[in-house]
């Protein structure tokens, strides 16, 4: 399973923008269920999204931060929550992620969509 971690917010608009990015993700080329949990502000944790995947037989779990560099949120936020996941789900393989934002893959979806000349600006 892929685990997409986001920091999360009390504002149900910026959940919900998240969650419908996420839910396009569980496409036929994702060869996993991915789920969203969230770092702070808003369920499910980490830790929720896990302990569900486990009741479900997952036993490896992989955690993709939504998140743009290593550094700041990924090394003094995601990295504990990851850590104390392993310590509660003994016996579980729980692989840390590099961020999406380090990923080449990104980077050029980035480049392309900054080269667009046909788009306008933000939806009001």
């Amino acid at each position: 399973m892929l685990i997409l971690i986001a920091h999360g917010s009390r504002d149900a608009r910026w959940r919900a923008s998240v969650e419908q990015v996420v839910a396009s993700i569980g496409m036929p080329t994702v060869r996993e269920t991915v789920r969203l949990a969230y770092m702070d502000f808003a369920p499910p944790t980490l830790l929720d999204v896990a302990r569900e995947a486990v009741r479900c037989g997952e036993r490896s779990l992989r955690v993709l931060p939504l998140f743009l560099a290593q550094e700041g949120h990924v090394e003094r936020d995601v990295k504990p929550l990851v850590e104390a996941v392993r310590a509660a789900l003994d016996g579980v393989e729980i692989t840390l992620l590099a961020p999406f934002g380090q990923h080449t893959e990104f980077r050029e979806a980035l480049a392309r969509i900054a080269d667009r000349t046909d788009e306008g600006g933000m939806a009001p």
